[in-house]
Formats: structure tokens, C-alpha cells, sequence
């Protein structure tokens, strides 16, 4: 009898784990081989300690936020006339060129969808050419870039090569210095539909001197410029001066909510149009 006492001291049974009333378990013990082992167990987490991990996207680059002075976005509209210039003069074919721009358009707009639907794209297209977006152009709204293809494309399609060229122009340059206009002086003068008179004066001292400077070049260098000669009823001082209050009025307006890099192009052409063409402003008297 000590003898079988003796023996089951020096194998002791395993020892069950001992639980606490507040949903961790406690350290076992066991024994093993006659060697004690403390083995901790991973505790129990309770509703209120999980956590939900989720991934960590990096930042996007730099976009665009409204009432910045948008550099990168600006000297792109503004380098887009000297080269509506360049083509003018020496012998750009509309009908090549908005073919091309069609091309352009389909592009852009189909990675416009595909980002939209696509978050890694987009994210890809968004690093890519954030310094030329903004804010409210990354998750649901088209590129600008979009609309201004559109307006060019459709000012070729439908009006003469100068009346086109020109509204283009005014979309490149009349509308960025509406918005630094705007930005220095806004705050001096009346504002109406987001601008302000400073930046609509500021658009149209720019459409003048641009309608003045391409029918003079134009004309000077023996270009071809069919919707206006010298010998017109409008005198080129007229013509400018009415190419200035189109280039505002165009700027100023606020036409069904559309966006601005396709409504003045568009409407530039055909007020132009209207006066020269249909009005015979620009026919020889």
C-alpha cells in the first residue's frame, strides 16, 4: 500500500486548466513526463476588444482644391492657344485636327469610366494627373479635359476656321484670367453666379486684345480669315470690342450647370457667328 502511494505521487495527473470569470483563460498547467509545464493560451478577445483592421491607402498626390491658384492646371489652358496658333498658321486642317480630338475624346472619356468603375485606376489616373484635377473631379465627375475637347471639337465641326480658332482662344486664355482677376479684385467689386465684375472686365480686356491681335496678324501676313475682312461693315475695333463682351459674357454665364470649358467655346462661336456671318458685321459693305 505505501508502496502504490509512493508510485502515484511520482506521476501525478494532469492538472485541468483553471477559468476565470472574465472571459480570459488561465495559464495551465500540465504535467509532462513527470515535468510541470505552464502553457499560456491566447486570450479570448471580447466583442467590445475586436477590431476591425482595414488597409491603409497611401495618400493621394496633390488635387487641386477649389479656391487655389490651380498653376498647373491654368498653364495648361493657357499654352493650349499658342497652339491653336501655331496650327493656324501654318495650315493646321480643322477637319484632321477635330479628328483627332475625337480620338483624344473617346480616350479620355473611356478612362474616365473606367476609373469610376475601377478604384486602382483611378488611384493610378489620380497620381498620374492630380496637380491637373480637382476635387470633385477624382470620384464622380468627368475630367474637365473632357468637356474642353467637347467644346473645341464641336466649334471646329460647326463654324469657320477663324471664328473657331478664335473661340477656342477665348476658353484658353480669357478664362483663366477671369479666375486670377477674380482672385485679386473679386473682393472689390459685385459678384453674381460665383464671379465677379473683376473678373469678368478681366476676361474681356483679354477677348478684345485677342480679337484685335489675330484678325491683325491675320490680315498683315495674308492668312486666311473668311468670316471678317478690312473692307467689312464692322471696323476691326468694333469687331474686337464685341469679341471681348463675348468672351465675358460667355465666361460670366452660367448655362444649365454645364461646365464652363464646354459652354464657352461653343457660345463664343455662335455670338460671333451671329454678328459676322448672319449679321454681316464682317462682309464686305
Amino acid at each position: 500500500m505505501a508502496l502504490s502511494k509512493r508510485l502515484q505521487s511520482n506521476h501525478p495527473v494532469d492538472a485541468k486548466p483553471v477559468s476565470h470569470t472574465n472571459g480570459v483563460t488561465a495559464p495551465t498547467v500540465a504535467a509532462l513526463n513527470g515535468h510541470v509545464k505552464r502553457v499560456r493560451k491566447r486570450p479570448l478577445a471580447s466583442p467590445a476588444q475586436k477590431v476591425v483592421r482595414e488597409k491603409v491607402e497611401p495618400p493621394l498626390p496633390q488635387v487641386q482644391t477649389k479656391g487655389s491658384w490651380e498653376i498647373p492646371r491654368k498653364t495648361l489652358h493657357y499654352s493650349i492657344g499658342f497652339g491653336v496658333l501655331y496650327l493656324y498658321t501654318h495650315g493646321g486642317d480643322p477637319v484632321t485636327i477635330y479628328r483627332w480630338l475625337t480620338a483624344f475624346f473617346v480616350i479620355v472619356v473611356g478612362a474616365d469610366l473606367l476609373r469610376f468603375s475601377y478604384r486602382p485606376f483611378n488611384r493610378l489616373y489620380v497620381r498620374l494627373l492630380g496637380p491637373l484635377m480637382r476635387n470633385h473631379e477624382v470620384e464622380a465627375k468627368f475630367n474637365g479635359v473632357a468637356y474642353y475637347l467637347a467644346g473645341c471639337i464641336i466649334a471646329l465641326v460647326l463654324f469657320s476656321k477663324d471664328i473657331a480658332s478664335l473661340s477656342i482662344i477665348y476658353l484658353s486664355w480669357c478664362d483663366p484670367t477671369a479666375s486670377i482677376c477674380g482672385r485679386l479684385w473679386g473682393q472689390y467689386t459685385p459678384k453674381y453666379n460665383n464671379k465677379s465684375l473683376a473678373g469678368s472686365l478681366g476676361a474681356a480686356v483679354v477677348g478684345m486684345l485677342v480679337t484685335y491681335g489675330f484678325y491683325g496678324y491675320m490680315i498683315a501676313h495674308d492668312y486666311d480669315h473668311p468670316s471678317w475682312s478690312p473692307q467689312a461693315r464692322a471696323p476691326l475695333g468694333l469687331v474686337a470690342l464685341y469679341g471681348g463682351t463675348v468672351a465675358a459674357f460667355a465666361e460670366a454665364i452660367d448655362l444649365f450647370g454645364w461646365d464652363d470649358n464646354l459652354t464657352i467655346p461653343v457660345l463664343s462661336a455662335v455670338l460671333m457667328w451671329m454678328a459676322l456671318v448672319l449679321g454681316g458685321l464682317g462682309l464686305v459693305a
